[in-house]
């Protein structure tokens, strides 16, 4: 009876295990090349917005400079909008985000 011989089983049951190894190994392979795949594609969007958005800024500073006839002052305007901007996104960031003092008292509070 070769079901019940004590090798054949503990040979079957030994190339079971090695399948479902490289069953998990091709899955994370998988997953990995699929995460690779959608970081790579939110890099070129996020590259293209990039220089869409820059080349949106240098139109409407140049248009500026026309209208003022100025070869400068559109360029300044669209620096300190931009600096205004970025201010203005800083302070809300910091009003939503905890500080480090707070994530430690926030951790210290799990913890009990």
């Amino acid at each position: 009876m070769k079901i019940l011989d004590p090798n054949g089983l503990v040979d079957n049951l030994y190339k079971y295990v090695q399948t479902n190894i490289e069953i998990a190994k091709v899955e994370v392979q998988e997953r990995i090349e699929d995460t690779i795949k959608k970081v790579a594609i939110i890099a070129i969007l996020v590259l293209s917005g990039a220089m869409f958005f820059i080349f949106v800024l240098l139109t409407l500073a140049l248009f500026l400079n026309h209208i003022l006839a100025s070869n400068y002052l559109g360029f300044l305007i669209v620096t300190i909008l931009l600096a205004i901007i970025i201010g203005i996104a800083f302070l809300i960031l910091k009003r939503f985000l905890p500080t480090a003092q707070q994530e430690d008292d926030i951790l210290k509070d799990e913890e009990y």
